[in-house]
């Protein structure tokens, strides 16, 4: 059984790569602090596998070259053309490839009675697939504090995970060119499967107050 702590973070890793994937800072900071690694040993599975590919990707690519194939494919392709893998739900679920639609109000909604806000969350559709993992990792962080049960998390999930993340995840792993992006599709893909089964509390730690 998967801990909250270890999805907790894991679907901070991947949330915060689908937000600033295009951060070369940020890819440095994931190499050197080992959290894909030591999340795939944790875990141990099929996501596990994928996490702890991506560790060994960035490790073997070059971070610049990954944060220019991020922009290439999630924020622009030229000529105002769609990018390759758009990163709002709204692209994967209903008709045509749409910005600001039915999707992005729901996920806004839950954000809203879920009380989950931060500066700027508004600048954005509010179904981008980063902001839904950011907003399950602080359900699952209240989780493990004891703040709420899984019931917000497990709704989120159906609602609106279970169908984009695995398209998503395809589509990203499809086309990209390099390897670490190719993982973290595999992982955002088989994210719903983990965060849809039981999972165990687990104590808070000094380290995370």
């Amino acid at each position: 059984m998967m801990s909250t702590s270890d999805l907790r973070d894991t679907c901070q890793l991947l949330g915060g790569l689908a937000l600033d994937g295009a951060r070369v800072d940020l890819l440095r900071e994931i190499q050197r602090d080992g959290t894909a690694a030591r999340l795939g040993t944790s875990l141990g599975d099929e996501l596990g596998v994928a996490l702890s590919a991506m560790q060994h990707a960035l490790d073997e690519e070059e971070l610049e070259s990954l944060a220019v194939e991020f922009t290439r494919l999630l924020i622009a392709s030229g000529a105002r053309k769609p990018v390759p893998v758009p990163p709002w739900e709204d692209c994967y679920v209903g008709k045509g490839r749409v910005v600001q639609g039915d999707r992005s109000r729901a996920a806004l909604l839950a954000y809203a009675t879920a009380r989950f806000a931060f500066d700027g969350i508004t600048e954005q559709p509010a179904d981008h697939m980063g902001l839904e993992l950011c907003f399950v990792a602080a359900l699952l962080d209240e989780e493990r504090s004891g703040e709420r049960d899984g019931t917000a998390r497990a709704a989120f999930v159906e609602e609106h995970l279970k169908t984009f993340s695995p398209a998503f995840g395809r589509t990203l792993s499809e086309a990209a060119g390099k390897s670490f992006w190719r993982e973290a599709g595999k992982a955002i893909a088989m994210l719903p499967a983990a965060l849809s089964g039981p999972v165990s509390p687990t104590e808070v730690s000094p380290s995370d107050t």
